[in-house]
């Protein structure tokens, strides 16, 4: 998706930028004047040594007489970024990118523009602004080993405007995603993770090394793609169809349904397609995984825990409820996957606290809602009764947590 702007709303193809560059400058010169809400095109912008110089023409809303200098008449400037710029690593499960103003903005009005080639992410829906009024949301679909690059504003587009439709300072946004081939431990791990949930994950990591699929599939043609995803839906599903084997999730030694699974599927072959799925990014694998992730029965978790850690590597949104049940399951690995799984689908932490995350989904107005009834995963009051579940949970964690520690 190179060469594109996100205006207002709407989306404009532009035409191709000049460029000329020397050893400490970049001078960008518009090749033509286009702008979606009529105010006058910037005439250039130069970068030199960290200070970013504008050279504006017409545009009176960044500039003031002396006399006006404040808070109030001062342009509004990114103060924050998710993922922060010029960060490596980035995980490539990120499905959004955050940008925070330092006022309130006018809704329904942004430009996120291109910058060179190839830089722009993949947009899987319309950019929106979080409850606080400051902070805009894109959904993205990110790739292993890209280079990302977008102007918030710029010398053309300046459509991220304050409540008085002062454009704000244009910002060069830049960033790399780690290589699909380093999985996910060390740099390709989302900054906002906290110390205890890297401590579980890079264990997980060297732990189930020989499961997990560290491939990248990116150079693969698509048919070739294609018949690979196949035979994994097949194998974790037992050649169901994709929505029926959602009713009778399981391993085939599970006591799911006689019928379910193909014998000829080992449970070593059903947990790779798990990992396998997740490697492929394949979003024909959400709904069966979210069904494993789901499932009410007390049985073996590994699948679960697996399936949940898929869940957060394939980006969508919509198991985030769901996920939020899982943070006080009885089962360590679920929980604490369910946590680095929610972080990676969201940008944001909570941690274990399953009532602050369901709020905060249910501030967001995202759908499906997030459903506040105590989910029953064990027969038993420790982890059924409000009044003990915390306590159960704090020892239980205290006691994974020192045992993966000295592993």
């Amino acid at each position: 998706m190179s060469r594109l702007s996100l205006i207002g709303g709407c989306k404009t193809n532009h035409k191709e930028r000049r460029e000329r560059r020397d050893p400490g400058r970049t001078i960008n010169v518009p090749a033509g004047s286009a702008s979606c809400d009529g105010l006058s095109a910037v005439l250039g912008a130069v970068v030199s040594q960290g200070w970013l110089l504008l050279a504006l023409g017409g545009l009176a809303g960044w500039t003031a007489r002396a006399g006006e200098l404040s808070l109030e008449s001062a342009a509004p400037v990114v103060v924050k970024t998710v993922p922060v710029a010029g960060s490596v690593g980035v995980d490539p499960a990120l499905g959004e990118i955050q940008v925070t103003f330092s006022k309130p903005m006018l809704d329904q009005s942004w430009s996120w523009s291109t910058w060179g080639e190839n830089t722009f992410p993949e947009v899987t829906g319309k950019p929106h602004y979080l409850p606080d009024g400051r902070t805009c949301v894109l959904p993205v679909k990110l790739q292993p080993g890209r280079f990302y690059a977008t102007w918030l504003n710029s010398e053309r587009f300046h459509g991220f405007q304050d409540m008085k439709n002062m454009p704000a300072a244009p910002y060069l946004l830049t960033f790399e995603t780690a290589g699909a081939g380093a999985g996910t431990v060390g740099a390709a791990v989302s900054p906002v993770l906290n110390a205890e949930q890297r401590l579980v994950l890079e264990w997980t990591e060297r732990a189930f090394r020989p499961v997990f699929d560290a491939r990248s599939f990116d150079d693969w043609p698509e048919a070739r793609r294609a018949a690979l995803e196949e035979r994994l839906l097949r194998t974790l599903t037992g050649g169901q169809p994709v929505e029926e084997a959602a009713e009778s999730p399981g391993p085939p030694s599970s006591g799911g349904s006689p019928g379910a699974f193909n014998e000829r599927r080992s449970v070593e072959d059903y947990y790779r397609a798990i990992a396998s799925l997740a490697a492929l990014r394949s979003s024909k694998a959400v709904a069966p995984l979210l069904a494993i992730a789901a499932d009410r029965r007390e049985k073996d978790n590994r699948d679960r825990w697996m399936a949940v850690r898929a869940l957060g590597l394939l980006g969508d949104r919509k198991v985030v409820p769901e996920l939020v049940h899982l943070l006080y399951h009885f089962n360590a690995n679920t929980r604490w996957w369910a946590q680095i799984s929610l972080v990676r689908l969201t940008g944001v932490n909570f941690g274990k606290d399953w009532r602050a995350w369901g709020k905060w989904w249910n501030d967001q107005g995202w759908q499906p809602g997030f459903k506040p009834e105590l989910v029953r995963w064990l027969d038993d009051p420790k982890w059924t009764d409000p009044a003990e579940l915390e306590h159960s949970l704090a020892a239980a964690d205290r006691e994974f947590l020192g045992r993966i520690n000295d592993q």
